[in-house]
């Protein structure tokens, strides 16, 4: 089993990758960092030298790398889904969104400098509304978090993996 979570940054993915991980006692990788080990280099440091369309190359090959793996859960980055290979991928394996209202992920990523794509109310606004169909796309299962604790979210795909398998 192969577990993708997808959804906008703030969502929830690497917490949920974690905590669905150990219910299910699969590895579990979160993308990004994969990739930051594996250029030596941080997601921002490749944005600011790089730009999107490379660290978005950088991501596909990472992606499709950890997919001939079994028994894991990876938490990608928010703009996976950007891509249009990824999201042909991403529909093929158990792709979970982590659906929140873009206000409850604006308070959560509002001045996180860590995050190079997080810029202006209205670049975010703009960047989530663009989005929202590329994860309906993307996803076999969309978890509606808002008002959910860790463990009711995982409780949750844990329900609808049981009807996927």
């Amino acid at each position: 089993m192969r577990i993708c979570l997808i959804g906008f940054m703030g969502s929830g993915k690497t917490t949920i990758g974690r905590s669905l991980s150990e219910r299910l006692n699969l590895r579990w990788i979160d993308l990004d960092q994969y990739i930051e080990k594996k250029s030596n280099q941080s997601i921002s440091d490749i944005f600011e030298k790089y730009g999107e369309a490379y660290f978005r190359r950088l991501e596909q090959g990472a992606l499709n790398e950890l997919l001939i793996q079994d028994e894991l859960v990876i938490s990608t980055g928010g703009g996976i889904i950007t891509t249009p290979d990824n999201r042909v991928v991403l529909k093929n394996e158990i792709s979970i969104y982590l659906e929140y209202p873009f206000e409850t992920l604006y308070e959560r990523i509002a001045g996180d400098s860590n995050r190079p794509l997080a810029t202006s109310y209205e670049s975010l606004k703009e960047r989530f509304t663009s989005r929202l169909d590329l994860y309906e796309q993307s996803s076999q299962v969309r978890i509606n978090c808002q008002e959910k604790s860790v463990n009711e979210i995982t409780q949750e795909i844990l329900t609808c993996l049981e009807t996927i398998s």
